[in-house]
């Protein structure tokens, strides 16, 4: 009797929980999975009602009772559960560790980092990745070095991290030495280092990545091929690009996509076009991104009805809304044609409140086909929600220039500095040998300089040979 009362019920203090009987726990595993249930189905109220019921509660339970409320945006209630934990292990310190980071609230993740007693390689990960989020890169960075044993995942966040806080450089130089420690990049690292590659636009630096991804067979991975499309096409190599298409096996939306896109975007127009259509016979339904793709295709072609057929067919045909970009798309249309009537009233039609882009591009528009009156409307427009933009005022000042208006361009340039309107600085880039070469406007920085000018102007020499300059 006295066997059988120690097996069925027996009650001790440990840990802050109680250890209960066989049946007992039976019970609360049972509890645990209902709790999750509903936590899953998003009725959290009657989780935490069998949560506040049970007798006997284990560490699982605390911790799925906390997932449940931070997967339902609940995290002050996931904190206080959290606070009232008697003994959290890394799994109760790693779930609010990556909720206040997809909060992006970094400085509460950090300070639970800090006072975690048992950190592991997710926390340090997590973390990271908090700091990256929030754009606190040299952190995150400065976390890294001091993680114990960081694995593929960890070096992922970092060269992820870079590569979308603007830091395309740096974020290769972290795959580099990825591959130098003899980590196995995994496709999330690819990706980023595709991507930065992509942003950093040099060639010879897109086909060493690309090599390396080849060597560990991630060629076959749909989403690494289109990232490699992606960067071939920013790079300039629509050889390359079409040999990664024809070699992925299974292509989405999204290759095809990049395909057109990548050619629209750099004025071809046919070969669009063409891939929009063999988009179709392939069964994949074009989207917002695939007209898109087309429209920038038209435009620089100046395809004008193609371009106007394929707008209307977007909400005749396929049912799609067309949104302000695919109206920006045909203003540069009409207005690079110089339909600057068609442009304007687009403009004035669609369904949205146009943006400074919708008046910079009319306003080129304007510039490039002499039309004084409607570009000094524009620019009004412009300035209106962007004072300080120098763009519209250079432009109105040359279409005023043209027109041997000079007293209306002295008043500009004095509103202009009144304004303290400026110019932003443009630059260009060259690539040699693996290298790029970055030039502004009258640029007398370049260690090549006293020996680039001089052949700029015997180049000049030659082009007035053939064009009047």
């Amino acid at each position: 009797m006295f066997c059988r009362i120690n097996v069925s019920f027996a009650l001790q203090s440990r840990n802050g929980y109680r250890s209960c009987a066989l049946t007992v726990r039976e019970d609360t595993v049972t509890l645990t999975k209902r709790i999750s249930e509903y936590s899953i189905k998003g009725e959290v109220d009657e989780a935490t009602k069998v949560f506040d019921q049970m007798e006997c509660k284990d560490s699982v339970c605390w911790n799925v009772m906390i997932k449940g409320y931070v997967e339902n945006n609940m995290i002050s209630n996931a904190r206080s559960l959290f606070d009232e934990m008697p003994d959290r292990n890394s799994f109760s310190w790693n779930t609010m560790i990556m909720a206040y980071a997809k909060e992006r609230k970094a400085h509460i993740a950090l300070k639970l980092f800090i006072v975690m007693p048992c950190k592991d390689v997710v926390s340090w990960t997590a973390i990271i990745t908090a700091l990256c989020e929030v754009s606190l890169v040299e952190d995150a960075w400065h976390l890294f070095r001091q993680m114990p044993n960081p694995n593929s995942i960890s070096w992922s966040s970092v060269i992820s991290g870079f590569q979308q806080n603007g830091l395309s450089a740096e974020s290769l130089n972290v795959f580099r030495e990825m591959l130098v420690q003899g980590v196995e990049p995994t496709s999330h690292s690819f990706t980023s280092a595709l991507a930065a590659s992509a942003d950093l636009a040099m060639l010879s630096v897109s086909e060493q990545v690309y090599s390396q991804l080849l060597k560990r067979g991630f060629e076959s991975n749909v989403h690494i091929g289109n990232s490699s499309i992606s960067m071939f096409i920013k790079s300039g190599s629509f050889s390359n690009a079409m040999c990664v298409f024809l070699g992925i096996q299974w292509p989405n939306t999204v290759t095809w996509n990049s395909m057109i896109m990548g050619f629209g975007q750099h004025g071809y127009g046919i070969e669009a076009i063409l891939f929009f259509h063999q988009m179709q016979k392939a069964h994949f339904l074009p989207d917002r991104i695939s007209f898109l793709g087309v429209l920038y295709g038209c435009t620089h072609c100046r395809f004008i009805e193609e371009g106007k057929q394929y707008f209307r067919s977007m909400e005749v045909d396929y049912g799609i809304l067309p949104g302000p970009e695919h109206y920006a798309s045909m203003v540069d249309l009409f207005s690079r044609a110089g339909l600057l009537k068609e442009a304007y009233d687009t403009i004035m039609r669609m369904p949205y409140v146009p943006t400074p882009v919708f008046w910079k591009t009319l306003l080129n528009g304007c510039r490039i086909w002499g039309n004084l009156e409607l570009a000094i409307y524009a620019s009004d427009r412009l300035l209106e929600l962007e004072p300080y933009n120098s763009t519209a005022w250079l432009m109105v000042i040359k279409i005023y220039a043209s027109a041997g208006r000079w007293k209306e361009v002295m008043e500009m340039r004095r509103q202009m500095s009144e304004r303290e309107a400026r110019k932003e600085l443009g630059c260009s880039w060259i690539e040699i040998e693996g290298k790029n070469h970055i030039f502004t406007a009258k640029d007398g920085t370049h260690s090549e300089v006293d020996r680039i000018y001089p052949i700029l102007q015997l180049l000049s020499y030659d082009i007035a040979k053939y064009v009047s300059i």
